[in-house]
């Protein structure tokens, strides 16, 4: 019957849904950025197979961020691209990767930090917020260690 039908639909756009956003999950929880002096590993899963990237500060032509979530006086969520000099994008949605994206840039090379952080929607100044950050994710990693 009728309603049977519209039923099923249900039933399937919900389970459409929910499977799609533990996919998400899962791809963000295998997100990891590692760095060393401004060279990174990007490691990431694409179509359930593991991916590495290595790429330097030297390669990136330009950064984007596609969202950003202030609150409180620190980030929230976060995406940001980075596109390398051979066009090849690589998108970052972890906020502690995208933190130490950009505190290796501004131990590596402080003119790109300063050039990266323009890049933020509607011109906001969010150097401040990404220098906090910094600290954090910095006390962070020497209280751990």
């Amino acid at each position: 019957s009728d309603l049977n039908i519209v039923l099923f639909i249900l039933l399937y756009f919900t389970l459409y849904f929910l499977i799609i956003r533990i996919l998400k999950n899962i791809r963000l929880r295998f997100e990891k950025l590692e760095e060393l002096e401004g060279e990174f590993i990007f490691t990431y899963l694409r179509k359930l197979s593991k991916k590495e990237i290595y790429f330097s500060l030297e390669e990136i032509k330009t950064v984007f961020f596609t969202r950003m979530i202030i609150k409180n006086d620190e980030f929230g969520n976060l995406t940001l691209f980075i596109i390398l000099e051979d066009e090849y994008a690589i998108k970052l949605q972890k906020k502690e990767n995208i933190i130490l994206f950009f505190k290796s840039c501004k131990e590596n090379k402080p003119e790109l930090y300063d050039k990266f952080l323009k890049n933020a929607p509607m011109g906001i100044n969010i150097s401040a917020i990404m220098d906090r950050e910094i600290e954090n994710y910095k006390n962070k990693w020497k209280g751990s260690k």
